[in-house]
């Protein structure tokens, strides 16, 4: 079991890693659907999906033991940022865009690209992620690259932006589920070294 848990343990970074960069880019396309002042909105989004992953990173859960309620949060909310993302995806040829109004673009900036990289960067920073494997980084970075180039050279079309955010859901879930298994097996491991086994008994006379 414990060489299990140590194989799969890189893997929901991977998957958060191609989450993100996925939905990252697909909101660049779906909040820089406008005429002009590309470079602005283009520095903007950046700077908030920036700001966004490093304020999770800072915020992220530090338990270091079980039952690491703070990493289990961060997991729930991770998914339910990628539930937000694909209900305004999936109005936004309702809206008619989401860069009409500033309300609109506010609305926008925050349900599609803050929220799920701030809740990316709350897994991502957490040490029960990267505890016995020190690749969480690495790996996670990998996953970006996999991300921006499904889509990027998938040819997902901007009127089909939720597919994006399906997508992080599936991902975001997976990477929950292994990563608590795991979380499980250490917490089995970590149960049988602070309850050592009983001594024998001495049989009766």
């Amino acid at each position: 079991m414990r060489k299990w848990s140590s194989r799969i343990a890189w893997i929901p970074a991977l998957l958060v890693g191609a989450a993100a960069a996925a939905t990252a880019e697909m909101a660049l396309g779906l909040l820089l659907y406008m005429r002009a002042g590309v470079l602005t909105a283009l520095t903007l989004v950046l700077c908030i999906q920036a700001s966004a992953l490093g304020c999770g990173l800072w915020l992220a859960p530090r338990d270091s033991a079980p039952p690491w309620a703070g990493v289990r949060r961060a997991w729930i909310f991770l998914v339910l940022a990628y539930v937000g993302g694909t209900v305004l995806a999936i109005s936004w040829e309702a809206l008619g865009g989401l860069a009409s109004t500033w309300v609109q673009r506010g609305l926008g900036l925050a349900m599609l690209t803050a929220l799920p990289l701030y809740a990316t960067g709350l897994v991502l920073g957490a040490p029960a992620l990267s505890q016995r494997t020190g690749v969480t980084g690495p790996v996670a970075a990998l996953g970006a690259a996999i991300g921006f180039a499904g889509i990027g050279l998938g040819g997902i079309d901007l009127h089909v932006a939720a597919s994006a955010y399906v997508m992080g859901i599936t991902l975001a879930s997976a990477a929950a589920l292994i990563h608590g298994s795991v979380l499980e097996a250490r917490a089995r491991r970590w149960q049988e070294w602070a309850e050592p086994p009983l001594p024998p008994s001495s049989p009766v006379p």
